[in-house]
């Protein structure tokens, strides 16, 4: 090299002096920085059969005051659901002593406490008590004693200040002896049945149930993308877990559909996690790469039970692209104490539902008939919502956090989780309009390609406004897409939105004859659902779950809460029911109805002759068939029957 002075060369022995100290100084601040530091937590479900988990968390701290919270808005929940109820035996120590703290008196998912002098952390024992399942939603109602499914949010605290994807956590869990595990989490280790998993940021871990249990089995979906898709049975007993294989077919065509309508992937590996038993919460919830879905425990040997969720894995395998992947500002808070903001639900809901639907279709889950009738049965159900003359479409959207508590009782007046229903009708709307709009060449699939595609990679979350929605959709096909939607959203019409079935060449109708969907739900629950006819549903048990405000069962007096006894003379049934608003239809007389009303008896006669009316499409010849067009398979491997 060429000469250099003395004074450039002490200036440059000054820097590199400096840059070592700098860099020490970065090593140690990371070393004693809690932000920098993962935070330890170890599950033992050894006593899940006593319905109770144990965790061990320890927490990087600095000494002073600390504030740690419990999760409380759950991004798969939509409201401030967190079971903080649920919580027992909290502990605090740090140095070996236990330390006093408090919650908050506002906020009672924050605890505030104060890290000792010398302290550079904190642990923390807390237990967690699981439910069974009950009248009302309890997402506690997580296990059994051959069973459990580990929602990581109900078994840890988090520390204030950070957003929750700059916290790794490295957790760790125990399980009952000889249980089998399945999970979306990579694995570190496993020693015997003490599972490690790889350090991951609290938002995915919060996404990533675990399932386990004594009888499992894996069912592999994989096709030629090599991408690993799979099935993760959970069942009570050995029996329930046999999957015929025609399901298992349809299973792997629904894959091949949803590769072909999204032309993407947004996990690494995708797990349906599945769990038949009649002692958790029916369930079905999305996650970026599994989902958690529980059904009774004979879904998939009932033939009625099997029709009515057969759309279950096509809606929640949606939601790993529209939902996880791609989410609402209003939805994509920070942490899991930041109000989330459901005004596009009709979106990630909505949206999903109706995707669900067409794979549903598409995988051949349901025939093109079957999905007809249940079309039907969402535009007869939505058209007789009394409460769509005070309550908008946007509004059930607005107030899902409180709608989703809300008992099925009173559902045709004060309206429910709406948006997932009508937006069904809203935007098979907007996938008629498109395809007449562009002469068929376009069609919201493209939409979905373009709105919910992007890279191939690992999970991540990509927000997005009203504004960029309907510009995407304009990108697709020019439309006045603000007013299209608006004018739907806000309404309060008397009447559901049925362009997208009527645009489609269908159109709605009632008859005798039964709809193969709710004939399945009857059989299923027991229950008789009379809307289309007196406007009344009825549990098997006699009690009525809803009651219509102007149509003829609310007129004659009758209403939720009370409990049908005698039909026509005859003690309640739900076919005596029927048979007797079957024969209105050439009776003169009124049906006569003794119902118990809080122990007081009362006769109600009802002055209805027009028959059952069971909802039907049906098609009108002179318009193009789209709603063929939209159900065909993309892929030529999936066949349904007509």
């Amino acid at each position: 090299g060429g000469r250099v002075d003395v004074k450039t060369r002490i200036k440059r022995r000054l820097q590199i002096w400096v840059c070592a100290l700098l860099a020490t100084g970065c090593l140690l601040a990371r070393a004693q920085n809690p932000s920098t530091r993962p935070i330890l937590i170890a599950v033992d479900a050894t006593h899940a059969a006593q319905k109770i988990l144990h965790s061990e968390l320890q927490i990087p701290a600095s000494p002073g005051p600390l504030t740690l919270y419990y999760p409380k808005w759950l991004p798969a929940d939509h409201s401030p659901d967190g079971p903080i109820s649920n919580l027992a035996g909290l502990k605090f120590f740090s140095k070996g002593k236990e330390l006093p703290w408090q919650q908050d008196d506002v906020d009672m998912y924050a605890f505030h406490l104060e890290v000792p002098a010398g302290a550079d952390s904190i642990d923390i024992h807390l237990d967690f008590l699981l439910s069974a399942p009950g009248a009302t939603i309890d997402f506690s109602a997580s296990g059994s004693s051959k069973l459990l499914i580990l929602m990581w949010h109900e078994v840890l605290l988090y520390p204030a200040g950070l957003p929750a994807d700059q916290i790794t956590f490295e957790p760790t869990l125990r399980l009952p002896a000889g249980w089998k595990f399945n999970t979306a989490l990579p694995i570190s280790s496993r020693a015997g049945d003490t599972i490690k998993f790889a350090p991951v940021a609290l938002d995915l871990l919060v996404d990533s149930p675990v399932q386990s249990g004594e009888f499992t089995k894996v069912i592999s979906l994989t096709g030629d993308d090599k991408v690993l898709h799979e099935i993760d049975v959970v069942a009570d007993d050995a029996w329930a877990l046999e999957i015929s294989q025609e399901l298992i077919d349809k299973y792997k065509s629904l894959v091949r559909e949803a590769g072909a309508l999204y032309q993407s992937r947004h996990y690494r590996d995708y797990h349906f996690l599945l769990t038949l038993s009649d002692n958790t919460i029916g369930l079905g919830q999305e996650h970026h790469e599994s989902s958690d879905d529980r059904v009774p425990e004979r879904t998939l040997v009932d033939p009625s039970k099997r029709l009515l969720a057969a759309g279950l894995f096509p809606h929640e395998f949606t939601h790993s692209w529209n939902g996880q992947f791609r989410r609402p500002v209003g939805l994509a808070t920070p942490d899991f104490q930041q109000p989330m903001k459901g005004e596009l639900l009709w979106v990630y809901e909505g949206l999903t539902t109706y995707l669900g639907t067409v794979l549903t279709a598409r995988s051949g889950l349901w025939t093109p008939a079957e999905t007809r009738e249940y079309l039907a049965t969402v535009a007869s159900a939505l058209d007789h919502r009394a409460g769509r003359r005070w309550r908008s479409l946007q509004n059930t959207s607005n107030a899902a956090q409180i709608l989703y508590f809300a008992p099925s009782e009173w559902s045709s007046y004060r309206r429910t989780t709406d948006f997932y229903a009508e937006s069904v009708l809203i935007w098979l709307e907007a996938d008629v309009t498109i395809r007449k709009q562009t002469q068929g060449r376009r069609s919201l699939d493209d939409f979905c390609r373009a709105f919910l595609g992007g890279p191939s990679d690992g999970p991540t979350v990509k927000t997005y406004t009203f504004d960029e929605l309907i510009s995407e959709l304009t990108a697709i096909t020019p439309f006045d897409w603000r007013t299209f939607f608006r004018d739907r959203l806000q309404s309060v019409s008397s009447h559901a939105p049925l362009g997208g079935i009527t645009g489609a060449g269908w159109r709605l109708v009632y008859n005798d004859e039964p709809n193969v969907l709710l004939a399945a739900d009857q059989d299923a629950s027991g229950k008789g659902d009379f809307t289309a006819s007196i406007g009344l549903v009825a549990k098997a048990d006699g009690s009525i779950e809803d009651s219509v405000p102007g149509m003829a069962a609310s007129q004659a007096g009758l209403s939720p809460y009370m409990k049908i006894i005698g039909v026509n003379g005859n003690q309640f049934s739900v076919d005596d029911l029927k048979r007797a608003i079957q024969a209105s239809k050439s009776n003169a007389a009124p049906i006569t109805i003794i119902s118990s009303n809080t122990g007081s008896m009362e006769t109600h006669a009802i002055p209805y002759h027009d028959g059952l009316r069971s909802p039907h499409l049906q098609r009108v010849d002179e318009e193009r068939d789209y709603l063929n067009d939209i159900l065909k398979p993309l892929t030529s491997s999936a066949e349904g029957t007509r």
